[in-house]
Order: C-alpha cells, then structure tokens, then sequence
C-alpha cells in the first residue's frame, strides 16, 4: 500500500508498505507546523477495533473512528481485528509526545477505512516511526511489538510502589479529620496496607461529601496547597504518627485545576482556560512564569510537610487538539514538576491515573491506578488489564480502590479484592466500620497478594479478551501460574497456558470445576475439593 506524507497540507512525498510488518521512519520537516499521513485499507474480515481511549474492544466497527493522543493523556496506536481477537491492522508511531489524531472513516464505495495520522509538531518533535502491522496474531501482540518499538528501559521502582494503599476518597470523600485517619490507618496498617494517601479534602476546611450539588463548585479552593488547620491541627506529629506504623504518607494534589477562590488565581488568572467547570478552570501549560508558580506550591507540600510522595491527579484535563496543541508545553512541565518532587525526596511516590498511565509517563510515575470506579470490581478489573497492555510488565499498577455498600455479600467482596489482583491491591472503606467478615476477606487476600507478589508483580502477564470483555487475565513463572478467572468457560483455555503450580482466583459468578484441586471459600476456609466457589480460590 502506498502512504502520502503532507506538511502544512502540501505533498511531501510517497512511503510504501509491503509484507505484513513496516517500520516507516519518517523524517520530521520542521520543529513546528501540521505533518499528515494518508492511506486506505480494505474492511475485510474487521470485526472490532480498539484505542487506549476504549476500557475494552468495540465489537462494532463505526464508520468513524477517532483516537487522540499527546504527552498527558493516552498514545498513538490504534488495531482492528477479527472475532477471534487475531490482527487484521494495527497502526501506531513513536512520537508519544505530540498532540496526535488518527482517523479511520469507512469509505463504503471502495470498502476501505480511509485513515489519516495527523501530528502538530513541536520544538520537542523528532524523528520518528510509523509501525504499520498486518501480521496474523492475536491483536494484543501487535500492541506489545508496538510497545517494545515505542518504549524505552524501565526504571528502579521503588519498593514502597508495590504495597498495597489505603486511600481515604471514596470512604470520607472532603470530610477528612486528623483522629479519623489514624484510626483507619492503624486498622489499615494491622490489615497489611503499607501506603496511605489522603486524597481531595486536606486543603480547606469545608467538610463535604460528592453530591450533585457540592461537585458544582467543588474545586473552587483548589491551588494554593495549604494544610486545613482545622482538619489537621498538628500534622507534623500525626504525619510521624502515621509513618511509625509501617505507612507510607501521600497526599493528592492536581496541578492543572485551579480553583477561581484559590489565592493563586488571582496571579494566574491570565493564563487559565476561560471554560468554569466544577469550581475551577484549567491551566494552559504554555506559560512557564505560571507554571513556575504551580510547581513551587507543589515543591512546598513535599518539602515542608515531609511527605513519601504524592497521588498527582487530572494530567489528563488538558485534552489533546492537533489545532491548539499543549503536549510538549504539558511534558515540560511535568518533567520539571517531578523534577522537584525528587530534588526534594529521591524516593518519593507519585502516583498517575488512568489516562496518563503510558509509556511515556513511564520515567516520571512511580505507580499508575486505575480510574475511579466505586461499587464496580468488574470496571476495576477491565481498567487494569486496560494498563497492563498498554504499559506492559514490571511496572506498578494500581487498583481504584475497592469499595462496597456495607451490606455486600462475602462472595463479591471477595470479588473485588480478586480483581485488584491484577495490580496492588488499593481499599478506601471506613475500617472503623468493618464487620469480622471484612476484615478476614480483605486479610485473606492481601495475604494471598503478599505470598505471590512475585508472579503478580514481576511475572508474564497474559490478558485475554472475547467480544468486548476480559475473559481472564494470568500471570506466570516457571514455579507458578496466577489466573483470576472472569469467564469459566475459558479456564481450560488459561490452564492451557499455564507454568508450575496454579492458583485460580474465581472472579467469575460460576463454580468452575477443576478436578484434584484443593479449594477455598471467599474467607480462606477449605471446602469440597475439585469446585471454586465464586469469589473462592482453587489451587492445583
């Protein structure tokens, strides 16, 4: 197939992909402007298609198709398939940093999608690939070939990265006090939890919950990164309180939101969005002077407060636009704002969400959690395994936090702490209120995670996908296989795959039989040998 390169919209020249596997290095023609690729492929035997922005396949294929990416907020890659999951096309570069958009329009006249990868260049462009795969595999390994071609060597995470983390969000929300977090710490710490962040609420005094009403001005104090003295009078002493217990002590904190009664508005005012959404508006990276500014309050709160790190949320709310294009504005700033957070403390934990949980993001993050999803242990699962292929193995993901109505049964809470296992196990529930049940569901698997973190952390990773669901997701060394098992009808297909002594992780609402296996209740009680029950564990 032959490809058309325009810049500025005037012909460049010709490329052309032969064979089922391309690397087309492309030159780039200037540090600033519009570079467009062109060319057509046939809709033949596509049956679904997936972009980091999509939690799992589509298995519809629309007439358009559009993935943007940039620097903060998700990757160039898009792959179509047929319904056994095999690769029919993917396409991807390796310029992760500027604002890019891939388009696929169906052209039903000559039963192609008509695709076209745009990229606003930057002073940071350089010279890239464009990674064209036509090669029969399951779609997966057209992404981690892509992934090995686009990344680089991993970092020395920290230890601390691999804990599992209480997190104060979804059981207090903004109506955190000082006594209340050491309280759950404490039970938390008992549990086996070794990192605690206290997230949105530790700014201002306002004690609030997320409502519909309080989430319309709910950011409006947000930027100046000031303790509640209110909420936590003498937090030097309860932060060393904290750490004496084994836990790791984090605080959240969101560059690019800035609150319009925040002190620091009034002197950036100027270079904010003029969109008001929830209280705030969001900041332009284009402005170093104002950025500066943003990034010495962050320094400050590391500095001053002696933290071990930091939940760094919403990178992604300057979206990606090839017209207006921020990426390489927004990658200076974060490299700068980690930058400091390091000079301060070289092993601090910073923690990136969802959307920015990428390859590039890779030597900035020390750990990337899941979005949010309370109540839900199947969106959880789905987001892990969403990172697990985009980001590849040996890197710290983390779980949203598990969170469940205080009347949920043993077996789903069993389920949500099955599906964490995908990452490191993440909980924000009111451990002052948790029944016996509880606790020795949530101990039984921080137990499990702690005798296997090593097949969980640093094994083979496997994700496995039917129409637009997850249907397993495995991890294996040569002593031992991990399966957390979401479709029952797939276990034979997953043990099929699997190295040494297996351990199955029931996700599913089934009982799976699995002969000459010795198997568990969700509460770690043995049972009748050879059936998992659901939200139970079978090992063989």
């Amino acid at each position: 197939m032959d490809l058309a390169l325009f810049y500025n919209d005037q012909p460049l020249n010709t490329l052309n992909h032969s064979g089922d596997f391309s690397r087309l290095k492309i030159a780039v023609p200037g540090k600033s402007g519009h570079l467009k690729i062109t060319f057509a492929v046939p809709v033949l035997d596509i049956h679904g298609y997936w972009i980091p922005e999509n939690r799992t396949p589509s298995t519809k294929i629309h007439w358009v198709i559009t993935a943007e990416s940039a620097a903060q907020r998700s990757f160039p890659f898009i792959s179509f398939f047929n319904a056994g999951q095999l690769n029919r096309l993917s396409v991807g570069t390796t310029d992760l940093i500027d604002d890019t958009r891939i388009t696929a329009k169906m052209n039903q006249e000559k039963c192609t999608y008509d695709l076209t990868v745009e990229i606003a260049l930057s002073a940071l462009s350089e010279d890239f690939e464009l990674i064209i795969d036509q090669r029969e595999q399951i779609w997966t390994g057209s992404l981690a070939d892509w992934r090995s071609i686009a990344g680089g060597k991993l970092p020395e995470f920290p230890a601390g990265a691999w804990e599992p983390v209480y997190c104060t969000w979804y059981a207090v929300h903004a109506s955190v006090l000082q006594d209340w977090v050491e309280e759950n710490a404490r039970i938390a710490a008992d549990l086996g939890f070794k990192t605690l962040i206290i997230d949105d609420g530790w700014c201002f005094d306002a004690m609030k919950r997320v409502t519909p009403e309080t989430l319309v001005t709910w950011y409006e104090l947000i930027g100046d990164w000031e303790m509640s003295k209110i909420k936590f009078p003498d937090f030097d002493a309860h932060r060393q309180r904290v750490q004496a217990m084994g836990m790791k002590y984090l605080l959240w904190m969101t560059p690019f939101l800035i609150g319009n009664k925040s002190g620091i508005y009034q002197e950036i005012k100027d270079t904010l969005r003029p969109e008001y959404v929830e209280g705030c508006h969001v900041f332009n990276s284009n402005h170093p002077d104002a950025a500066s500014k943003i990034i010495a309050k962050m320094r400050h709160v590391i500095e001053d407060y002696k933290l071990d790190g930091v939940k760094i949320d919403f990178l992604d709310s300057i979206l990606p636009n090839i017209n207006t294009p921020l990426g390489a504005d927004t990658m200076q700033f974060i490299r700068e704002m980690t930058r400091n957070i390091r000079e301060v403390n070289p092993e601090a934990l910073i923690e990136f969400r969802q959307s920015y949980a990428t390859l590039q993001m890779i030597p900035y993050g020390t750990q990337f959690r899941a979005g949010d999803v309370p109540f839900d242990f199947i969106d959880n699962f789905q987001r892990l395994c969403q990172i697990r292929i985009s980001m590849g193995d040996n890197i710290p993901i983390h779980a949203d936090p598990a969170y469940w109505h205080p009347q949920e049964s043993a077996e789903n809470i069993s389920r949500h702490m099955i599906a964490s296992l995908v990452g490191v196990p993440m909980l924000s529930m009111d451990m002052t209120c948790l029944s016996e049940l509880e606790h020795t569901i949530i101990g039984f698997w921080l137990k499990f995670y702690q005798e296997h973190r090593n097949t969980l952390n640093f094994g083979k990773w496997d994700i496995a996908y039917h129409q637009s669901g997850v249907t397993y997701a495995m991890s294996v060394t040569p002593e031992e296989t991990v399966i957390i098992l979401h479709d029952s009808a797939r276990l034979s297909e997953a043990l099929g795959k699997s190295s040494g002594k297996v351990w199955i992780c029931n996700l599913s609402p089934d009982k799976p039989v699995l002969e000459n296996a010795e198997c568990f209740t969700p509460t770690g009680e043995k049972t009748a040998a050879g059936i998992i029950p659901a939200g139970g564990l079978g090992v063989r």
